[in-house]
């Protein structure tokens, strides 16, 4: 009976500030969009609980106490510890502000040659500017996780450096050479630094840590 109180309670308040919302924000969660936007009432604005969910906050109510935990932060690549970054599965775009990015396959290189991995990769500049490039956007490099927490980097990456015109981009091969074939590719890294931004275009991330990181054992 209690938590069905609480509950309309938490439901009548959310209508309230529906009703006096004075603005309204599209919502966007590690920039993907979120059910429901963001409402400024009073000045302050205020996040629905499921987009705090969704951003990994623990969330939980006890009696009339609301109780919201903090997820750990993201200090290394790969592995248990890993970057900060935007996640997503095979063949789903991810977007940072900027780059709309997606791996669309990998699979291992031809027995007869060198050993390793090609990715079919696909890139897009996502904002209204003409010229955007990867080497001026804060570059970091591309790199495969194996399962054993080892990185693998692309030594030649043709997107890196090619400028892109509003809503233009490309599909290239991305090659990952390694002796290590007996492994397992985990996670796909396209590494991005914000602070390291060298265009004068008047573009900017979005998200705080605008890295890509791919899991490869999930597709969409």
């Amino acid at each position: 009976m209690k938590k069905m109180l609480l509950l309309a309670v938490a439901t009548l308040l959310a209508l309230a500030l529906a009703q006096a919302a004075q603005k309204t924000y599209r919502l966007l969660i590690n920039g993907q969009a979120a059910g429901a936007p963001a409402i400024v009432v009073g000045g302050k604005t205020y996040v629905p609980l499921d987009a705090l969910r969704a951003a990994g906050v623990g969330v939980s109510l006890s009696g009339a106490t609301l109780s919201l935990t903090l997820p750990s932060t993201p200090v290394a690549q790969g592995g248990a510890n890993q970057i900060a970054a935007l996640e997503g599965c095979m063949n789903e775009w991810l977007f940072n502000g900027i780059w709309r990015f997606r791996v669309l396959s990998l699979e291992p290189l031809p027995a007869e040659g060198r050993r390793g991995w090609k990715a079919m990769l696909e890139l897009r500049n996502g904002t209204t500017a003409n010229g955007a490039a990867l080497a001026s956007t804060g570059w970091q490099g591309l790199k495969l996780v194996l399962d054993n927490g080892n990185t693998i980097e692309s030594r030649y990456v043709e997107m890196r450096d090619k400028p892109f015109a509003q809503g233009t981009g490309m599909v290239q091969e991305a090659l990952f050479y390694s002796n290590e074939t007996e492994r397992t590719p985990t996670k796909l890294l396209l590494l991005l630094d914000a602070n390291k931004m060298l265009t004068s275009l008047k573009i900017r991330y979005t998200v705080p840590d605008p890295s890509f990181r791919v899991r490869l054992d999930c597709r969409k």
